[in-house]
């Protein structure tokens, strides 16, 4: 990620001042390193406390972060050879709500569309109920396989996608090296005072004695929103969560799946880092009791915070990112996927003049879009019979949304995918959502009866042992792990 000497011309005298100490503040940071030059500054003051909270953005990313993270100046090898992150095909969900519901919502490039029609339409045309034995990387996350997809687009694995599992601790500290390596100036400080007026910040004191003044201020400082709670107003409250993380050392890696197991207090998310294991739990504060007394011992970290979101995101001169403009739920990717996607969209829009006004307008119209439809594929997952009784899955029972009322109506009546603009989560990500909720078209695409219904039943079938075949020949996720971790090394000259 780079600029040309026409842009970097246009930010005259510009400088750029980042606060925030966690996963966010290094990513961004990270982010604007490469934009550096001699009329712009980017100055980052890490001094702030707020890495506990960094739990909201749970341990797992979408398979976009490769691309990503690339940008920002951190390798695939750098994650392997550098950090405790292995590989996941997605989440695999156990026990959810009172139906006890079981799927992985697995990352998978598009399924076939057969003669115009979507995939879901022949499998209910052919009364295939299940749609999980036709996606490759659901399959192997069961089997706790994992190879990187290969380039031949006739291999079954080649529709597979992945992310990674992470600790936010050693995952930052890439992004931290890459933005200071670079030239970003770091400084331990806390902020002791912000001279804010008229929706403006004009300055912040440090508790070293600085002052700094600046262009653009980016909050990155997590749900306190330390700038912006300034100037703007509060975060739109949906409900309070409590997060505990928990981590048990281990010798071998497990699974390529993050595990989520719903309980009556929340749920726990279970995911194998290198040579650990992390349990994320989320409740209702109203369980803490309960959920404590499960703990052999104390959590790592814990954080009670309100999810939810701003409606401007932007504000003035100072733009938050991550938790400061919204604090998604990290039952899905969604938590990480927005600190992305915020701050994708943030570096095409670096100010070019003293009224910031046009890039406002247009980061919060994006923003608020990204923070709608990712809190509506959330909600999906509540869709169904909760837990009687639980704080938890009481409170997650919000109003009933008409946008999501009509993506469900409309999968069900017909099998049909309503898509809105700049969504998040794609089609993909629904189909599979709705089948691991249980959710069956009733009817399917009439154009499918035009096909040849034995072709169609022979595709089908060899398509799901085809995948079983590919599957049996893949290693453990660990001992794959271990084999391309040696060849790293090996390519690096290392022993």
């Amino acid at each position: 990620m780079g600029t040309s000497d026409t842009s970097a011309a246009q930010i005259v005298g510009r400088q750029i001042v980042v606060c925030g100490g966690g996963l966010a503040a290094q990513q961004v940071c990270a982010a604007l390193a490469p934009y550096l030059c001699s009329s712009l500054n980017v100055i980052w003051i890490a001094g702030m406390s707020d890495a506990d909270t960094d739990v909201f953005y749970g341990n797992l990313t979408s398979p976009a972060a490769y691309d990503f993270n690339l940008s920002l100046g951190v390798s695939e090898p750098d994650l392997i050879l550098d950090s405790d992150t292995t590989f996941s095909y997605g989440t695999h969900f156990t026990n959810w709500g009172a139906r006890r519901l079981d799927w992985v919502q697995a990352f998978h490039l598009p399924l076939p569309v057969l003669e115009g029609a979507t995939f879901q339409h022949y499998l209910t045309q052919q009364g295939q109920a299940a749609l999980e034995p036709f996606l490759v990387s659901a399959v192997a996350a069961r089997r706790g396989v994992f190879a990187h997809p290969p380039e031949d687009p006739g291999h079954p694995l080649s529709r597979a996608e992945y992310g990674y599992q992470f600790d936010a601790s050693a995952y930052g500290s890439l992004f931290e090296r890459a933005a200071t390596r670079s030239g970003v100036r770091k400084i331990a400080a806390d902020i002791s005072a912000i001279d804010a007026a008229d929706g403006v910040i004009n300055a912040i004191h440090l508790s070293d004695g600085q002052t700094l003044t600046a262009d653009l201020w980016i909050d990155a400082t997590g749900a306190q929103a330390t700038l912006l709670s300034h100037i703007a107003g509060e975060r739109h409250s949906a409900r309070r969560l409590h997060a505990y993380l928990t981590r048990t050392e281990t010798e071998t890696p497990g699974q390529a799946v993050t595990t989520i197991s719903g309980m009556p207090y929340g749920w726990q998310a279970k995911t194998a880092l290198r040579s650990s294991n992390l349990m994320l739990t989320i409740t209702s504060p109203d369980s803490d009791t309960e959920v404590q007394a499960a703990f052999a011992t104390g959590p790592e970290r814990s954080a009670i915070v309100d999810i939810g979101w701003r409606d401007m995101a932007w504000v003035g001169n100072c733009v938050g990112i991550g938790h400061a403009a919204c604090v998604a739920e990290p039952v899905t990717i969604a938590p990480m996927l927005l600190l992305q996607r915020d701050i994708e969209r943030l570096l095409p829009l670096l100010p070019v003049s003293d009224d910031l006004s046009v890039e406002r307008r247009e980061y919060n119209r994006q923003a608020l879009a990204d923070y709608v439809h990712a809190d509506l594929f959330t909600r999906a997952l509540f869709e169904t019979q909760p837990v009687d009784g639980a704080p938890y899955w009481g409170a997650a029972l919000t109003p009933a949304d008409e946008r999501l009322i009509r993506k469900i109506e409309q999968f069900e009546s017909r099998g049909l995918h309503v898509a809105y603009d700049l969504e998040p989560f794609g089609p993909e990500d629904w189909l599979i959502l709705h089948y691991g909720m249980g959710r069956r078209p009733l009817r399917y695409d009439r154009i499918v009866d035009g096909a040849d219904n034995a072709r169609i039943r022979q595709y089908l079938e060899a398509l799901r042992n085809n995948i079983d075949s590919a599957i049996r020949s893949m290693p453990p996720h660990g001992a794959y792990l271990n084999g391309l971790t040696k060849y790293l090394r090996q390519q690096k000259g290392e022993a």
